[in-house]
């Protein structure tokens, strides 16, 4: 459901719930998703896509589960889509698609927030996490433009989802 905060909670609050939630899904691991199977250590089950904005940042979360999520630092933003099947759908494509990136990405412990006017990709594996930060203006001629527009897929999915209702 999509949720806008306003001003009930002052900027920091904000950028603070939006820390913890963006925190929650690196820490994030198969089971807690529900799959118990065997992954591959390389195969991907979560990628998260940051975006720099002039107010500050948002952040797209997907799982190989179909659960994707929206949140922006500013607060606000779409929590559990898991229960559209339009959002299961575009958010196991964009999980999927990210595994050919892999090879374009570097493991990473630490997980800034993109530089303005940039855009961080993470992608969770049991193995590591791979991250790989580009220009958003160049992203429509870069080789991970692809990748991008399925994050933007399962952010329209979100959207969209939010208001049929």
């Amino acid at each position: 459901m999509y949720q806008d905060n306003p001003q009930p909670k002052n900027p920091q609050s904000r950028l603070e719930a939006y820390l913890k939630l963006r925190q929650l899904a690196f820490k994030t691991i198969p089971a807690n998703l529900g799959i118990t199977g065997s992954l591959d250590f390389q195969e991907p089950f979560g990628i998260l896509m940051d975006v720099s904005l002039p107010q500050g940042n948002a952040t797209i979360v997907a799982f190989i589960s179909g659960d994707a999520s929206f949140y922006t630092s500013t607060g606000g933003g779409v929590i559990g889509g898991i229960g559209h099947e339009n959002v299961r759908n575009a958010a196991r494509k964009f999980v999927t698609a990210s595994f050919k990136y892999l090879n374009k990405m570097i493991p990473t412990i630490a997980y800034p927030l993109p530089e303005s006017g940039k855009v961080r990709f993470y992608i969770l594996t049991l193995k590591n996490i791979y991250t790989y930060e580009a220009d958003e203006r160049d992203l429509h001629k870069n080789e991970l433009s692809p990748l991008y527009a399925q994050g933007h897929r399962v952010l329209t999915q979100l959207l969209a989802a939010t208001q049929k209702k």
